[in-house]
């Protein structure tokens, strides 16, 4: 065994060799002097290459100052004013400056980083980072920030966060508390992120919002930004609100404006859809927002029914307007109201007593008028009517124009019908060229060529009006026909067998 306290004393000169010769006795001497002088040298090489070597391996150089290592701290490595360089995958140049680096542990090859300043560039310009402190890992390339973590992209986006890590090797970044950012985009917020360098892809995780010129788009689980194609994806409860509308979806998709402040151009939207208005509430399956002609539009489920399930619905006070398909213009001047509304497929309209179908219906908000078209290209006394239908009563016609009740709830006022108008009770049926439906009355009027049967009778003349309460109908002529009406009756007799015949 060596005796390491005896080496010492050795070259120290405190104990002398024991030899015979004098001779020798000088030249080992000479040798002590040489060996513990080139010892120090041995060693700084030897320690160089330590340092060289992996970081050869990991392509990162570094450009130092190697200092006296600390006190207990003789394995560990300490640098001071250091520069990492790493090359990505288009061979740009990652630069990181620090204050200081110490090695945690000896070989452990994860070095503390104090005051850590970063340039990365990316496919648009640079970003650079800075933080108060941060850990680098040789092993495999990745650099942890923490504290008063800040990136400016560009000259123009300004990120911060309390943590931000990236991957050299693969590109990567993420950090998993709150982010906050203002550039372009507008103002960020989240609670995690991650970044894709390669694809320029920024990923915004838990809740998040993006405000931006009057807008603001959020999301409770995910929002995607694609840089390069100016768009970005939301699910999970997400929202677009712009002025006095809100869009909601289980998924939105945002296209914005290629240059300058991030401008929406087109949003989709996708499951659960919902569009509120100060006075309207739209719901659908999926659809698009259109903000530069204020257009809406919502598609229903093809799995709809009779009931309205599946179907597209404008909820308006007291009243829905169910369709396949809804289409609304808004405003693009002053407050932005919805001012109309063009609906497609089995339209129907329920209000607290009426309930109108047709194959086409226009609504106008603002001036509260409701018309609505039928189909005929099926025969068109029923089918391809539009139909207003109160209790047992039946209104129908090739097309209604409806009048809303503006100050109000929305009630139904008036309906004016044309085109082979026919009414419907219980009692008989009349049919004329022009109908008037007032519900406040519970009356229908019709005009011109009008007929009213009941049991096979019938009446002619120039106007009639029907109480739908009673259903009882008068009629009476015009001008045209000296205020005269005309009719058949039928007598009724009882047949043998008791039964009533008409004679």
């Amino acid at each position: 065994m060596f005796d390491s306290k005896k080496i010492d004393s050795y070259f120290d000169n405190k104990q002398n060799f024991e030899l015979s010769d004098t001779g020798m006795q000088h030249k080992s001497v000479s040798w002590r002097r040489l060996f513990k002088l080139t010892l120090p040298c041995v060693a700084a090489a030897l320690l160089g290459v330590m340092v060289v070597i992996p970081n050869i391996r990991k392509s990162v150089d570094l450009q130092d100052n190697i200092t006296v290592p600390r006190k207990g701290e003789m394995e560990k490595l300490h640098i001071e004013q250091t520069v990492f360089n790493s090359t990505d995958n288009k061979n740009r140049v990652n630069k990181i400056v620090a204050d200081s680096v110490d090695e945690t542990s000896p070989g452990s090859k994860l070095m503390k980083i104090v005051n850590p300043r970063g340039s990365i560039p990316t496919d648009s310009g640079v970003a650079e980072i800075t933080a108060s402190e941060g850990f680098f890992n040789q092993n495999n390339n990745v650099l942890n920030l923490s504290s008063d973590v800040r990136a400016v992209v560009n000259n123009d986006t300004v990120i911060t966060s309390e943590e931000a890590n990236y991957d050299f090797g693969n590109e990567y970044g993420w950090g998993e508390k709150d982010i906050k950012a203002k550039g372009e985009w507008g103002n960020l917020t989240a609670k995690a992120f991650t970044y894709d360098k390669g694809k320029e892809i920024l990923t915004l995780k838990g809740y998040n919002r993006i405000n931006s010129k009057g807008s603001t788009l959020s999301a409770n689980d995910v929002t995607v930004i694609y840089q390069n194609e100016n768009k970005t994806v939301s699910t999970g409860k997400a929202s677009f609100s712009q002025n006095d509308k809100r869009l909601f979806a289980d998924k939105i998709i945002a296209y914005f404006t290629e240059s300058g402040k991030k401008e929406l151009v087109r949003a989709e939207a996708f499951g659960n859809v919902v569009v509120k208005t100060p006075k309207e509430t739209v719901t659908g399956k999926e659809g698009y927002y259109n903000p530069q002609i204020g257009e809406i539009v919502l598609y229903g489920s093809e799995k709809s029914d009779k009931s309205g399930k599946g179907y597209v619905s404008i909820h308006q006070g007291n009243n829905v307007l169910y369709a396949k398909k809804i289409t609304a213009y808004s405003d693009t001047t002053g407050k932005k109201d919805m001012r109309k509304v063009i609906a497609l497929g089995n339209v129907k309209i329920v209000t607290p007593n009426e309930t109108a179908t047709g194959k086409e219906g226009h609504y106008y908000p603002q001036v509260g008028e409701v018309q609505l078209f039928g189909n005929f290209s099926t025969e068109p006394r029923k089918t391809g009517h539009v139909t207003i239908k109160q209790g047992e009563n039946t209104l129908r016609a090739e097309k209604i124009t409806a009048y809303l009740d503006k100050g109000g709830k929305g009630d139904l006022v008036k309906a004016v019908a044309v085109g082979k108008v026919y009414v419907d009770t219980p009692k008989g049926s009349a049919k004329g060229d022009k109908g008037v439906y007032n519900p406040k009355e519970n009356k229908v009027e019709l005009f011109d060529n009008v007929r009213i049967e009941q049991n096979g009778n019938f009446i002619e003349g120039a106007h009639a009006q029907t109480d739908l309460l009673t259903s009882v109908s008068r009629i009476t002529g015009d001008e045209n026909t000296g205020g005269r009406i005309r009719g058949t009756f039928y007598k009724v007799r009882k047949a043998s067998n008791g039964n009533k015949t008409k004679k």
